[in-house]
């Protein structure tokens, strides 16, 4: 077969080259038919005995899950399906009452309430659809004794090629020492993609069509880092991945032994490189070295994974942990970014044309301000604890400035008048995301108190290219000489009113363009926790002539700025 390329989501970063292995998708043989009266007793058996293994088998997994404690809540919402009395219930009367054998009935109910979420068009919901779907799985794989779905003689070396990853697979094949997966469906947020995060397993999914193309002991190359996968390589292009598959290994061993040397360019600038975390990422997630806080920690999740909203309470511990675990350091609160494509089945919201131009950011949270205030109160409460900044996200103008500040003013005095501890100088800083905000940077630079440039979204409205769109690949381009502009306007503003600038988007986790940044001027930078240590390798590579080098450049030209990063550039991240 001819060499074929797929370009998909990075699930998690990495580098792997060897022989792909599909694990197909199970086809259940259901009996259909009624059973009759004497089989009653069998078919109850039947299905006690299969709850009470897959019971088992989850519980020695969760003993055994080496992932992030807040990771492990995944497994933990599925041992709650399992059990649920009302499902069992109804699944027994089934057979009792409607004489279905135990795989059918099984099938028949969890496809109901699976339909039920489907239909709900929520995000959140659709991520209960599948934790049903998975344990549904399980039980017919039991229930029909179908054969596992992970073979017993799995080698070193394979990649396990996927339709779609369920949570349950994806800890099957971390245990079983498979390094690396690809799918031709999932989503970076599913539960599935934040167990193969937590669990290290390099990973590629949305790459159309590669289940159908792929045989097993085909060649396969996951191009993590870039986002693709290589399926038959040809014979230049397989020695073009040895080899930097081997400067990869060799980049990320030089990482691990500069992990606790000062971050800082080889002329002596210091940099500082904090992390972007989430609610699903654990909060130990650099092992080794010294990360300079948190430059960005995502809140929305609090919103988008619960069954109810959270209350001041919940969030105050939430927030008061992570800034009493990076103390002395600061911990950049981001508050809820909802909206767009992060619309909570908890918040009443009208449908929207297009919704990544209509209410999401801080236009959400004004429009919500009763949640908005809750969440302000909490952040403030933990700004008691350690080194607390607030940040809001699709600030337009100072408008939007101003009149979040004046809610987080009243908070504070709400705080006061309750005898309540806070900070009362709190930093409080914008996101630069939208173009507008960028060209009034300097107006923004003398009210806020620090900016973060978010290119992910700074790019997509720049450009007028979505993001997620796969046919808008070549228009969504991160060095761009007008997104450039804008964040050279960004920096040079915030030079000018004494105020930092920092970049949080991908752009800083991204190994190409880090000397680009560190040479026109930025100093603070918020990655990835599993970038941040081959990102401190390329800072600590950075000299005087780099500078020197992208002071003299033309970045006005794309294809100038192209010839920078991707060819004078590359020594300085070619580790």
């Amino acid at each position: 077969m001819a060499m074929r390329s797929f370009n998909g989501i990075v699930i998690r970063p990495g580098l792997v080259i060897g022989e792909a292995r599909l694990l197909k998708t199970q086809n259940w043989v259901i009996r259909r038919h009624h059973i009759i009266q004497d089989e009653l007793e069998a078919e109850q058996n039947s299905l006690n005995a299969a709850l009470a293994r897959i019971r088992a088998e989850m519980e020695q997994q969760l003993q055994a899950f080496k992932g992030a404690d807040s990771d492990r809540e995944i497994l933990e919402s599925h041992l709650l399906i399992l059990d649920d009395p009302e499902m069992l219930g109804q699944i027994r009367a089934d057979i009792t009452d409607k004489l279905l054998s135990a795989a059918a009935a099984v099938e028949e109910n969890f496809q109901r309430v699976r339909d039920h979420f489907t239909a709900l068009e929520d995000p959140y919901f659709a991520q209960r659809a599948s934790d049903f779907k998975d344990v549904q799985h399980r039980l017919l794989h039991e229930l029909t004794g179908s054969s596992a779905q992970i073979p017993q003689d799995w080698q070193p070396g394979q990649i396990a090629v996927l339709e779609e990853a369920e949570p349950s697979l994806v800890n099957k094949l971390a245990q079983m020492g498979v390094e690396a997966y690809c799918a031709e469906h999932g989503s970076y947020t599913s539960h599935a993609s934040i167990l193969s995060r937590s669990l290290k397993l390099t990973a590629l999914a949305s790459l159309p069509n590669i289940f159908q193309t792929v045989n097993n002991g085909d060649t396969l190359i996951l191009d993590a880092l870039q986002g693709k996968a290589i399926l038959n390589p040809d014979a230049d292009t397989l020695n073009l991945y040895q080899d930097l598959l081997k400067k990869y290994q060799h980049s990320q061993e030089t990482a691990c032994q500069e992990a606790e040397l000062p971050t800082q360019t080889q002329n002596g600038q210091r940099i500082k490189l904090r992390l972007n975390l989430d609610l699903n990422t654990e909060l130990e997630a650099v092992k080794q070295g010294n990360p300079d806080g948190v430059g960005l920690y995502r809140t929305e999740f609090l919103y988008l994974g619960q069954e109810t909203l959270p209350d001041e309470e919940s969030q105050f511990q939430v927030y008061r942990r992570i800034a009493e675990r990076y103390a002395p350091h600061s911990v950049t609160i981001r508050t809820f970014d909802l909206g767009g494509d992060k619309i909570s089945h908890l918040i009443p919201s009208a449908p929207e044309e297009n919704p990544y131009l209509g209410l999401r950011g801080i236009r959400f949270s004004l429009a919500h301000q009763q949640l908005f205030e809750t969440q302000i109160r909490a952040a403030l409460r933990a700004s008691a604890f350690g080194r607390v900044k607030l940040m809001l996200p699709m600030v337009a103008d100072l408008k939007d400035f101003l009149a979040a500040r004046e809610i987080v003013h009243a908070c504070m005095d709400q705080l006061a008048a309750q005898g309540l501890a806070f900070d009362p100088d709190i930093p409080l800083g914008v996101m630069i995301e939208i173009p507008s905000a960028a060209l009034c940077s300097e107006e923004l630079a003398v009210h806020c108190d620090f900016m973060s440039i978010g290119t992910n979204d700074l790019v997509q409205y720049t450009l007028a290219a979505d993001r997620n769109h796969s046919g808008l690949t070549a228009y969504y381009t991160s060095h761009h000489p007008a997104v450039l502009k804008l964040m050279q306007t960004t920096l040079m503003a915030g030079e000018k009113q004494g105020k930092a600038v920092s970049i949080c988007g991908e752009m800083a986790s991204q190994a190409e363009y880090l000397p680009l940044l560190i040479g026109m001027g930025f100093k603070e930078l918020s990655v990835a926790p599993a970038s941040w240590l081959n990102c401190k390798a390329i800072i600590r590579r950075c000299d005087e002539d780099l500078f020197k080098i992208v002071k003299k450049a033309d970045l006005n030209s794309l294809s100038a700025i192209e010839n920078l990063v991707f060819e004078r550039l590359k020594p300085y991240y070619n580790l």
